[in-house]
């Protein structure tokens, strides 16, 4: 599904001596073989439907007496198998029947139930409506537990895991059609003015992905072009919505084509999307994606949401998550073929651009919205359907490309499609499939950059250049830090790009692990820029953008968060300057020396690096815009508010084997206390950048981690000191009311000092722990709502962390 474009089960099987409470338990007890509907969609006043549904059930164990099916909101009036009325109890979503005989392995059994009502809807997103002329279900609910949400129509184990075929007999008046998976067999008119609509869906699929959409439809058909031939594609719309279908799906065979070419054969007897009134994305039933009208409009603006739901006919619907922590396998998967929609169907600079803005976008706004860096896989069930699982998903997803290569990565996921199709999966059946398929241990990429928080950040130090007649001996010493991740990455394949005078790139390879490296090259050439992952294919936390400039003008650097005017350009032998300006989303390194500070503070979450070829042509000035309004997710919120604006400054060095030094600078603002203003630098010059704001009274609680002054140097010295975010511990929620969760890696006895402080350096509360659990809670001092520091001294690792905590 897609929810992009606006924004514990208690059903078990009953055996004679057992309660299983899992899903998963009760999908290995029994099967549900096929579940047929029967079901009258009528009364579009009280908006009731009536409805028979026949489940053969086949047992996989002795000795089972009883069987719960989930169906809520709804009234169950019998239960008859064989012709005999069964005893059965019924309690919020939980059918508890008695079965006739007591059922032993491989024996079957055929339940009709029959019930009726009004069908619920989930208050957020999906379940069963009724707008205005049309009847439709929603297979996911975001409030509901479990989130999927079958059960509003008809009964069944609502998991991810239980598969059935299904065959449809959905009764309407003779003005409209219901629209079903799978084929249509036929549809019968009946003597009092209904029609009998006839679907089979021979695949099994969960109890989400089954569907009914009823309105008086017509469909728009279309043939696409596939690897085992040619398969129908039928629209199903109002007619007077028919010109639209076709300007809105007039990519649909692109789409088609391009999954089918990585990753394998359509396998599902016809595509389909039904249009309904629903304004917050779409649903991915199986052969009858359920699509908001909104977004089909007759142009091509959500075409990239038509592929994300006929990309779930892979990742979802044939392979299906096996839980919902797992979601990313289905929505993360589906969000980056948003990505390989835009590569098959417009080139390669349409999928970096989409990849770029996406990555942007999570490095900016995931933890905002998902209430914290979360991991992309085990993610919480508040957060299922969140960005973590489909922007952050997606953006792990292109990184594991450019780790695996083309050829790897997609011969190795459609392998794994083949051997799990029609099953569910998990995110370590992935990883271990994609460790064998492709000779490669993915052990370290599934560790850092799907099952923990946070991202890594990788940074060049400094470099040095030493002519050797015609070759250039070259050391660049790199740098990794942590974006709110628990640990540093290991084995990172990297990228070095080395520009020559004419602006041509040359790339070496390198594996990162650890916390410094010194990479030695010899070069031909004198490099006149030296970037990292110049082809933009590791999604680390750093945003940047690449532009020529050839004359007078403008150069807005979104992602970057920089705006350059050129206001002269010098015309020579060379007629235009390369420059890439890095948005690096960590803390700059601090001052070497408190004379240096001299009072002020550097910001707290970010830098700025400008470098780039013949920058001595430009002449003009840099901006650089600082925003603490709760409207840009908190990015300079904390630091913003240690003093007026008129006290702050823009801070410049060469690189990390230099002091901070104020800029050359001038400032810009609208009101002093508002939050928001600018800085600009009067001269462009290749270095880093940082802002910093004066408070002598404020003590700076973050450590930087070459306090020597970069990897070069701490290389041949002392162990570094570990960073602000080193932990084996996650502390949430943040935002904070009266209380915080520290929750660690593992159970272990532990000594831990807590203390908050406020803004100005204030102790608010000083709290010793003693604990050995894994999670601890601990309660916070009536203090009023705003920005605080919570710092952490563990004893028996030795690590110190501060953590920025918002109380409300």
């Amino acid at each position: 599904m897609d929810m992009k474009k606006f924004g514990t089960i208690c059903c078990f099987v009953l055996m004679n001596i057992n309660l299983f409470a899992s899903p998963a338990s009760r999908s290995d007890t029994l099967d549900i073989r096929k579940t047929k509907i029967e079901m009258n969609i009528t009364d579009f006043v009280s908006k009731n439907i009536i409805g028979k549904s026949s489940l053969l059930i086949k047992s996989k164990m002795n000795n089972v007496q009883q069987v719960l099916l989930d169906i809520e909101g709804l009234s169950v009036d019998s239960v008859i198998s064989s012709g005999q009325s069964l005893a059965f109890t019924h309690t919020f979503q939980t059918l508890n029947i008695q079965l006739p005989n007591t059922l032993n392995q491989n024996d079957s059994v055929l339940l009709n139930v029959y019930y009726h009502g009004v069908p619920i809807a989930d208050p957020q997103w999906g379940g069963f409506s009724y707008v205005g002329n049309y009847a439709f279900q929603m297979g996911v609910g975001f409030n509901a537990q479990p989130h999927s949400f079958g059960r509003t129509w008809h009964p069944c184990f609502d998991n991810f895991v239980e598969r059935s075929a299904y065959e449809f007999s959905i009764t309407t008046s003779n003005d409209k059609m219901a629209v079903c998976n799978g084929l249509l067999i036929d549809s019968i008119s009946n003597p009092d003015n209904t029609i009998t609509w006839h679907w089979k869906l021979d695949e099994e699929i969960p109890s989400y992905l089954a569907s009914v959409a009823v309105c008086n439809y017509v469909f728009v058909k279309k043939v696409l072009t596939g690897i085992n031939g040619n398969i129908d594609a039928l629209i199903a719309c109002e007619a007077v919505d028919s010109n639209k279908v076709n300007g809105s799906f007039s990519h649909l065979q692109e789409s088609f084509s391009m999954l089918e070419q990585n990753f394998g054969p359509y396998l599902w007897p016809r595509v389909g999307y039904s249009l309904v009134p629903f304004n917050a994305g779409a649903m991915e039933h199986a052969t009858n994606i359920h699509i908001g009208k909104p977004f089909i409009d007759g142009s091509l603006n959500y075409e990239t949401l038509i592929a994300h739901e006929l990309s779930h006919h892979w990742w979802g619907d044939l392979v299906t998550c096996h839980h919902a922590g797992d979601m990313w396998l289905n929505e993360g998967f589906a969000s980056y073929c948003e990505l390989l929609h835009q590569e098959y169907t417009y080139g390669n600079k349409a999928y970096l651009d989409a990849m770029k803005a996406n990555h942007f976008n999570v490095l900016a706004k995931a933890h905002v919205s998902d209430n914290g860096y979360k991991a992309v896989a085990n993610i919480d069930s508040l957060n299922t359907y969140g960005a973590t699982v489909y922007n952050k998903g997606a953006d792990m997803i292109h990184t594991l490309r450019s780790y695996l290569g083309d050829s790897l990565f997609f011969n190795g996921l459609t392998a794994f499609l083949n051997q799990y199709q029609f099953q569910d999966v998990s995110t370590i059946q992935l990883r271990d499939f994609l460790s064998n398929y492709t000779g490669k241990n993915m052990n370290p990429f599934f560790d850092n950059w799907i099952l923990s928080p946070g991202f890594t950040h990788f940074s060049i130090d400094s470099t040095q250049i030493t002519q050797n007649g015609t070759i250039f001996d070259t050391k660049v010493f790199l740098r990794q830090r942590k974006h709110h991740s628990t640990d540093y990455y290991s084995q990172v394949p990297l990228e070095l790009g080395f520009y020559d005078e004419q602006m041509n790139l040359h790339i070496h390879s390198l594996e990162f692990s650890n916390r410094c490296l010194e990479f030695n090259v010899q070069l031909p050439f004198e490099p006149k820029m030296i970037v990292i992952d110049p082809l933009y294919k590791i999604s680390d936390a750093i945003t940047e953008e690449k532009k020529i400039i050839t004359g007078l003008g403008v150069s807005n650097f979104t992602q970057a968060k920089i705006k350059l005017f050129t206001k002269g350009f010098l015309l020579g032998q060379n007629d235009s300057t390369l420059i890439q300006v890095e948005h690096h989303w960590v803390a700059p390194d601090r001052f070497k020396s408190p004379a240096a500070a001299n009072g002020y503070i550097l910001n707290d979450v970010r830098y700025w690096r400008v470098t780039g070829i013949h920058l001595e042509n430009i002449k003009g000035i840099l901006q650089f815009d600082y925003d603490g309004r709760n409207n840009n997710n908190y990015l300079d919120s904390n630091w913003v508010k240690l003093n007026s604006e008129d006290f702050i400054h823009l801070f410049y060095r060469k690189d990390a084997s230099e002091e901070w030094q104020i800029a050359n600078d001038s400032l810009k603002v609208g009101a002093l206390n508002d939050g928001y203003g600018s800085v600009f630098a009067k001269e462009i010059k290749a270095g880093e950048y940082c802002l910093g704001i004066k408070n002598i009274n404020y003590t700076d609680p973050i450590i930087t981690d070459a306090p020597s002054g970069g990897c070069s140097i701490v290389l041949s010295t002392s162990p570094l000191v570990d960073d602000n975010h080193a932990s084996d511990f996650i502390i949430y929620p943040n935002p904070a009311l009266n209380e915080i969760n520290i929750h660690f890696a593992k159970n272990e006895d532990r000594e831990l000092v807590v203390e908050l402080f406020h803004l100005n350096g204030q102790l608010l509360m000083n709290k010793k722990i003693h604990s050995a659990q894994k999670d601890y809670n601990l309660q916070l001092p009536s203090v009023k709502a705003g920005f605080y520091f919570l710092k952490i001294n563990d004893f028996k690792t030795n690590q110190i962390r501060f953590e920025k905590l918002i109380i409300e």
